[in-house]
């Protein structure tokens, strides 16, 4: 999969990437996932970008680029600004999948990146007012998603527990890879099985040696 994305197009590239981070099986493929991430940044930055895309995927591959170190400029999100008030167009607040990735992006902006700052408020703002739970205009594993989001966002989150929650959300998805699913929900189980294992074993050493006793 990894593969035929870089072949379809850097967009896709950069959603799987981050599809696997998301589910917690992107430690399988560091190695790849670095490689293609250093091409991507090198070679086809203004494809990354997405200066004539949406707001999906412009904050996405923004995102996923910063945490893995990379410096894009955060100019890429002058566009969606309006000309005449400067402020960030209105019309955006209806993407509700947009206005999510633009607020996880913002949580990657560094000092003396003013309109990161105005983004963060504004999508914040945007999620917080709109009682996505209390309408129909998204499905309830969305606003699901959505509110997790503004409790603890992605890259301030601790990863094993996003997973768990991310494989949930993600098997809510039209769009998802059974496949993928599948792996994902088995990877976490063995991990799962492992630590438990480990505790186990450490429980009865703990035990056998006699340390407890002498401890307390």
């Amino acid at each position: 999969m990894l593969t035929a994305s870089a072949a379809d197009g850097t967009f896709r590239n950069v959603e799987l990437i981050n599809l696997l981070e998301r589910l917690g099986v992107s430690y399988h493929f560091q190695a790849q996932i670095e490689n293609q991430l250093r091409l991507i940044f090198e070679n086809s930055l203004s494809d990354v970008a997405e200066r004539d895309g949406d707001l999906y995927s412009v904050s996405l591959a923004f995102r996923v680029l910063r945490q893995h170190g990379y410096r894009v400029p955060c100019d890429v999100f002058d566009k969606f600004k309006d000309v005449k008030t400067g402020e960030f167009k209105e019309s955006l607040r209806g993407d509700v999948r947009g206005i999510l990735s633009l607020y996880e992006a913002c949580h990657l902006r560094l000092h003396g990146e003013p309109i990161l700052e105005e983004a963060l408020a504004f999508s914040r703002s945007t999620l917080q007012l709109e009682d996505y739970s209390a309408t129909n205009v998204i499905k309830p594993h969305l606003a699901a998603h959505i509110e997790n989001a503004l409790i603890c966002p992605f890259h301030k989150s601790a990863r094993r527990i996003d997973s768990w929650r991310f494989i949930s959300f993600y098997a809510e998805e039209e769009s998802r890879d059974k496949t993928l699913l599948r792996f994902a929900k088995l990877d976490f189980n063995f991990v799962q099985l492992m630590h438990q294992n480990e505790l186990a074993f450490v429980s009865r050493w703990w035990r056998d040696t006699g340390l407890q006793e002498r401890l307390l």
